[in-house]
């Protein structure tokens, strides 16, 4: 098992990662990545009309080794 640590970016800033999760591969780490940007997206979309979500993926050794973001927007049409 390897150690990924996720650090977010979105409209609140920066959050590094700290603790990070255990996966086997990195693979699943980056299924994870994605089931974030979801999430995120899914609590923040209904307060706001453009969301922009990014997640980078760290090693332990502090080397970035994947990046998924997310740009959703949302309009009435006249």
């Amino acid at each position: 098992m390897q150690r990924f640590y996720f650090d977010v970016y979105n409209a609140d800033g920066p959050e590094r990662d700290a603790e990070g999760q255990l996966f086997e591969t990195p693979d699943r780490a980056r299924a994870e990545a994605l089931r974030i940007l979801h999430d995120i997206a899914h609590d923040e979309m209904p307060d706001v009309d453009l969301v922009k979500i990014t997640v980078k993926i760290r090693t332990d050794g502090d080397r970035q080794i994947f990046e998924a973001s997310l740009t959703l927007t949302s309009d009435w049409s006249c």
